[in-house]
């Protein structure tokens, strides 16, 4: 399989292409840095300290950025050794599994080792491992080959044919990505077995598939879109190949209709509406769309050349197809303008103009990887975030439990929404909130009542107007007592006050009440970098009895 990937010709089309100079350039760079660091843990206290993600997505990232570059420079031989030291201490780790996933999805500890513990990250390794070894199986020594294949029989393949697995069943990028591993594993070392598996892995994906509403959208967050969907595009992509088309999951209507996800999501060049738990370096991997375009035309807009990314993820299966299945044509310069989508099902909305990109949404806070956010917008401008979703904060412990919205990243304060009291949005998956697009008037509207549990709320109202220019927001709430209502923006970029309005970059915050802003700086660890996300909260005090808030969101006409 994927034998035209071990051609010459490829790959001296990659290494002296100047449509490819970008590839090459972030790999390099990537390779430079994760060189810095310890491939895997060997001794007993790294093994048993407190793991994190970030340390594994870092080794992730030496094993592609090693492999690609010995694909690309054949005759590198720094490039090759150090392959082929990643490679066997990857045989050799003690787990392909972080730590933090024995406690988090499968309540083990380290010292209660299970050779078989298959999760996103392992199924990952393995895959690799696996798709490496096919590509380098003229150059690898016998030892490599045969060591990896006894790792992959015994870490993956054995396992899952022995056992069951929670994930199987798990209605999100977790079935997509590990049934996607395991099956590429499978059908690249043993055909005959993974036949006799299908119909478990394609259960798994079914689940993936039936986790998506009709309109296609992917309430995870646009990273995960290429996350989840870009493993379960690999797998078929391979079985289609393996079984001479007999089974193609690219026929199944909603999985066209997830396939254009991200062109709805693009709301400037290099601007992606990123709501959930989203890593604000990784919108997509750029031969995502590509492969997609091949397969659907241009019902898959071509999008920026500057927009994906080839390194962010750290995958090998994404990075090998960014560059194996890129096409120049395939790109743009700039997003089309005057642009409006109303994804009816999850309630996302999206709008394009000559001056800005918006987004909203409503839905439920019950969604996968969820925040607080019903209700919350995006606005974009001169190719950056005006007003914000943050993404993801680190994935400490607690992150992923009932303690979740203690964090100031999922919680609804880090959103542009109001609070009441000093309550936000409490978590609780209720109905849907779901948004009445009024074509004619240029206008949305919806009751986001249900993302909040304050008892004396009886009505949420929020409408968005928009021009060419300008987006108009008006809330109104109705209220069986007085409360404190407070009207909260957030953004990366520090806001000059001048009086009652702000100014963000070039773009005005104009409330049409003379009410004075209360400007403070959050600072929170941001997701998997170790990096803290600085970000500025501009609040709107409401004076008591004041349940209406009206505010202009001006760009100047060029």
């Amino acid at each position: 399989m994927l034998d035209f990937a071990k051609e010459k010709a490829l790959w001296d089309n990659i290494r002296t292409s100047e449509d490819f100079a970008r590839h090459r350039e972030e790999i390099l760079a990537k390779y430079k840095v994760s060189f810095e660091i310890e491939p895997s843990p060997h001794t007993v206290e790294e093994i048993l300290s407190k793991d994190d993600h970030g340390k594994w997505a870092r080794s992730l990232n030496q094993l592609q950025t090693s492999a690609l570059l010995s694909l690309i420079y054949p005759d590198n031989e720094e490039y090759y050794n150090n392959l082929l030291k990643i490679v066997w201490s990857y045989c050799d780790t003690y787990t392909w599994a972080p730590l933090g996933h024995y406690n988090s999805y499968y309540n083990r500890t380290p010292d209660d080792y299970d050779i078989g513990l298959i999760d996103i990250f392992a199924s990952s390794v393995a895959f690799s491992l696996a798709e490496i070894k096919n590509l380098f199986s003229d150059r690898f020594p016998q030892l490599i080959k045969d060591r990896i294949t006894a790792e992959l029989r015994r870490r993956t393949i054995e396992p899952f044919v022995n056992r069951k697995y929670f994930w199987e069943k798990h209605p999100n990028n977790w079935a997509s990505v590990c049934a996607g591993g395991v099956g590429g594993v499978l059908m690249y070392e043993d055909p005959e077995l993974y036949m006799r598996e299908r119909e478990r892995l394609d259960s798994a994906m079914q689940v993936y598939i039936d986790s998506y509403a009709e309109d296609g959208v992917c309430v995870e967050g646009a990273a995960y879109w290429g996350f989840g969907f870009g493993f379960f595009v690999s797998y078929a992509m391979l079985q289609r190949e393996l079984t001479n088309g007999e089974y193609d999951w690219f026929k199944n209507p909603k999985v066209k209709k997830i396939a254009t996800f991200i062109q709805k999501m693009l709301l400037q060049t290099n601007v992606v509406a990123r709501f959930s738990d989203c890593n604000p370096s990784e919108n997509y991997w750029i031969g995502l769309p590509h492969i997609l375009r091949d397969i659907y035309g241009e019902e898959v807009e071509k999008l920026p050349k500057t927009a994906g990314t080839i390194i962010a993820y750290t995958h090998f299966n994404f990075s090998l197809r960014s560059l194996i299945y890129y096409k120049p044509e395939y790109t743009t310069d700039k997003v089309a303008e005057d642009v409006t989508y109303n994804m009816e099902s999850t309630a996302y909305f999206t709008k394009r103009t000559k001056y800005y990109g918006f987004a909203c949404k409503g839905g439920n806070n019950g969604e996968s990887h969820n925040h607080n956010d019903v209700g919350s917008f995006i606005l974009a401008r001169n190719n950056k975030e005006i007003l914000c979703d943050i993404g993801a904060g680190a994935y400490e412990d607690g992150y992923h439990t009932e303690k979740r919205y203690t964090f100031f990243h999922p919680s609804s304060f880090s959103h542009n929404l109001p609070f009441f009291d000093g309550v936000g949005q409490d978590g609780v998956r209720r109905e849907n909130v779901m948004i009445d697009y009024n074509e004619k008037e240029n206008s949305i509207y919806m009751d986001f009542t249900r993302g909040y549990g304050v008892d004396y709320l009886k009505k949420a109202e929020r409408k968005f107007y928009f021009t060419d220019s300008t987006v108009t927001l008006n809330d109104k709430f109705t209220m069986t007592k007085e409360s404190i209502i407070t009207e909260r923006f957030v953004s990366f970029i520090e806001p000059v006050v001048d009086g009652k309005n702000v100014i963000l970059d070039d773009v005005t915050i104009s409330p049409k009440d003379e009410i004075i802003p209360k400007i403070t700086l959050e600072r929170h660890k941001g997701h998997l970098s170790g990096t803290i996300d600085e970000v500025y909260c501009i609040d709107y005090i409401l004076p008591t009895g004041k349940n209406e808030f009206t505010v202009d969101f001006i760009t100047p006409k060029e």
